[in-house]
Formats: structure tokens, sequence, C-alpha cells
């Protein structure tokens, strides 16, 4: 799906791509919304863009940036396709919305229904944590948990027999929905204004479908189009080893990607083992590549994230831990400017935040007890410094 970039650019209000913060909302006209003062929003966007310094030197790449995700109002990256699937549901006169979600896309579809005041059913994988249907139910939607390899057919018996709008990715499995992902630009937009005059020279996105990497890539596009960088950075498309249908494409450069049949990853959220073909243009296109983690390694990604300050779910730790692998195997040079995308919060994964750290600690309340639990750590720390080595590169 194409817009008119130009006369987009004509109508998005004075000063758009020159401040920094702010919702998705004053873009509203690249993402096909006819009227942006009806765009819905819950202030999506705006998300912070920067570089950790404790966490670049124990990386090694000092010009590494972390585009948080997590930031959004549902803790998602997900907020910008659905801001935008809500307005155009609204626009196009629909009164129902309705989403197929191991999670975060089902809780954001709910959130914005909500917002446009529309009607929302999810269906839900099982085995999806209890917070997600929690999200899901306090935003007012219907949570329906049912057999997860069917529940695009009852998506699709919604949206065609019942008229219901489908707040979806652009997979046709079996109905699709170009969309949304349209909102996803907004990300390229933010890191070239915050950037600006530089242009990142990788871009590591954690893949799906790969809407967020495709319509990431079809922002920068978009403003090397109007003239506002020089060029497009190279799109990493970052996945796990044992659910990588990108990678596995470009490997046997395929004109399509394939399906990976029952995948298992610790990486839920991108573990389908279904990737866009767009996706697939867009790496190939910016002369990007692919790169596949293991779960092991994406386990220590999300530990070192968590080291940091940062709590952030499996498959956003995806990028980070592609960024070591690339840059120990020689294929990322240390000083290039390097965006991660961390696309949603680990704190919505209970499970997970609970292998990052240890069992807490149980005393009377006595400065002795205090002082003899002091003592005990510093000699057990002493003793585990002694053989280990924090975060190698």
């Amino acid at each position: 799906m194409d817009v008119d970039i130009r006369a987009a650019f004509k109508r998005v209000p004075p000063g758009a791509f020159e401040q920094s913060g702010g919702n998705i909302a004053r873009f509203a006209p690249f993402f096909a919304i006819s009227n942006a003062e009806d765009f819905v929003t819950l202030g999506e966007g705006g998300t912070p863009l920067f570089r950790h310094a404790r966490l670049n030197a124990l990386v090694g790449m000092p010009n590494l940036f972390i585009k948080n995700e997590a930031a959004n109002p549902t803790w998602s990256f997900k907020d910008r396709l659905n801001a935008v699937n809500a307005s155009l549901a609204r626009e196009l006169g629909f009164n129902n919305l309705a989403a197929v979600s191991t999670g975060n896309h089902g809780a954001s579809a709910a959130a914005y229904a909500s917002a446009a005041g529309l009607r929302s059913i999810i269906f839900l994988s099982h085995g999806a944590p209890d917070i997600y249907a929690q999200m899901i139910q306090a935003y007012g939607g219907a949570t329906v948990l049912t057999d997860w390899h069917r529940s695009a057919d009852l998506l699709a018996h919604l949206v065609n027999e019942k008229g219901w709008y489908p707040s979806k990715s652009s997979l046709p499995t079996p109905i699709s929905n170009p969309f949304g992902l349209q909102g996803y630009k907004s990300i390229a937009f933010e890191i070239a204004i915050a950037l600006r005059p530089r242009v990142p020279d990788y871009m590591l996105v954690p893949v799906g479908s790969g809407d967020d990497l495709y319509g990431t890539y079809k922002g920068f596009l978009e403003l090397r189009e109007l003239g506002m960088i020089d060029r497009v950075p190279a799109f990493v498309g970052c996945e796990s080893a044992t659910a990588n249908p990108l990678a596995r494409a470009l490997a046997a450069n395929c004109s399509n990607v394939g399906k990976i049949e029952d995948p298992q990853t610790m990486a839920v959220s991108i573990g389908a083992g279904r990737c866009s073909d767009h996706a697939l243009r867009a790496v190939r296109s910016s002369n990007g590549f692919a790169c596949s983690p293991t779960d092991a390694e994406i386990q220590d990604a999300m530990h070192l994230f968590a080291s940091v300050g940062l709590l952030a779910e499996s498959s956003s730790c995806v990028s980070l831990a592609a960024v070591r692998r690339l840059l120990a195997e020689g294929r990322i040079p240390a000083d290039t400017v390097t965006v991660v995308i961390l696309t949603s919060a680990g704190i919505k994964w209970p499970q997970e935040v609970a292998s990052l750290g240890s069992t807490p600690m149980l005393i009377p309340a006595q400065t002795e007890a205090l002082d003899a639990l002091l003592d005990g750590c510093r000699r057990t720390a002493v003793k585990r410094n002694a053989f280990r080595v924090d975060h190698p590169t």
C-alpha cells in the first residue's frame, strides 16, 4: 500500500519533522488517515532513543543506540500499529475490532479500540501470561482463549461474515491488513529527527511477521525520497535460531519467505515461524541481512539488559543478542552508529522476569541479622567474581 508522500508532507503540522518527542498523530497523513484531527491517540510514540554508557562499554560499541518502544502506553511497539488501525476503523465506519495475538498486539488492540469507542474481541493463545487477558478485560475488550492454529479462521469469520475490522499484520493468514504497519514509519521519523544529520548505519529489528521491520524501512525510504536524508540504513532482521524463516529465505536466495512448522523458542512473540515477503524485500533493498541468536544468547541479552536497568521481554532482547554476535563475528564494526529496537517491556512476562534474579532474602528486623547478611553476601560475591567475567562480548 502506497501513500502520496509529497501530499502527506504538505498536510503535516509545521515543524512536525523538526521536533523530538510528541505522539505520532502529527504524522497521520503518512498513515493514510484522511482527517488527522480524528486520529485516535493515547500518546504513543516519542519513545526514548539513547546511548547507555554502561551498556555500550560492556558491549564494546560506543555508538549503540536503544529505541525503547516499551515506553508506549501499553508498553509495546504495537501501539503505533493499533493507533492507525483504530483510527481507520472509526473513519471507515466500523463499530467492532478483532485481533489474534500472543499478547502484546491483543492488549494494544483492546486499548485502542476502547479509545476509539469500538467493541473488541481478542483471540489470545493458550499459555500467554495471565496479565495479557487481564489487560484486555480491563480495557473493556473480550478475551477468547481457543485453539491457536484455528484462531485466524475465527478472525476471518468475524471479518468476512460479521463485518468486523481486523487489527492484524499484513500476513495473509487467511486475511491481511496492510494499513496498520504504516504506523511503524514513525519509528524511522523519530530516529531521523533525533540523530539529524546522522543516519544509522544499521537498524536491528526483532522480526515476527516483519511488519515492524518493513514499516520502519519504509519510513526511512520516504524520508530519502523527500530529500530529508541521503541514505537508508542497512536493516538486520533479528530472529530466534529455531524460528527464523527470514534468515532461511535470505540464505537460500528465495523470492518468498517459507513457513517453519511448529517452531519452539523462548521468544514467543516472534516465534510463529512466519514472516512477510515485504520484510525480505526491505532487508535486501537496504543491503541488510539477518541474524538468528540462540535462546541461550537471547537469555544472556535479557540478563545484560536487566543488569543495566532495562527489563525487556525475550523477543525484544533478540536485537541485543544479535548485536553481540555480529560484533564478535566482525560483521558489524564496533564504531558504527547502530540502533537496536527494544519492542516490549519484560514485566508482562513474569516467569521470564523471575528467571533473571535470585530469591528474596528474609531476615528478622534486627541490625545484627542485617550485618550478618551483608557479610555473607560479600564473601559470596568475592568468591563468585574470582571465577567469572561479567557479560563477555
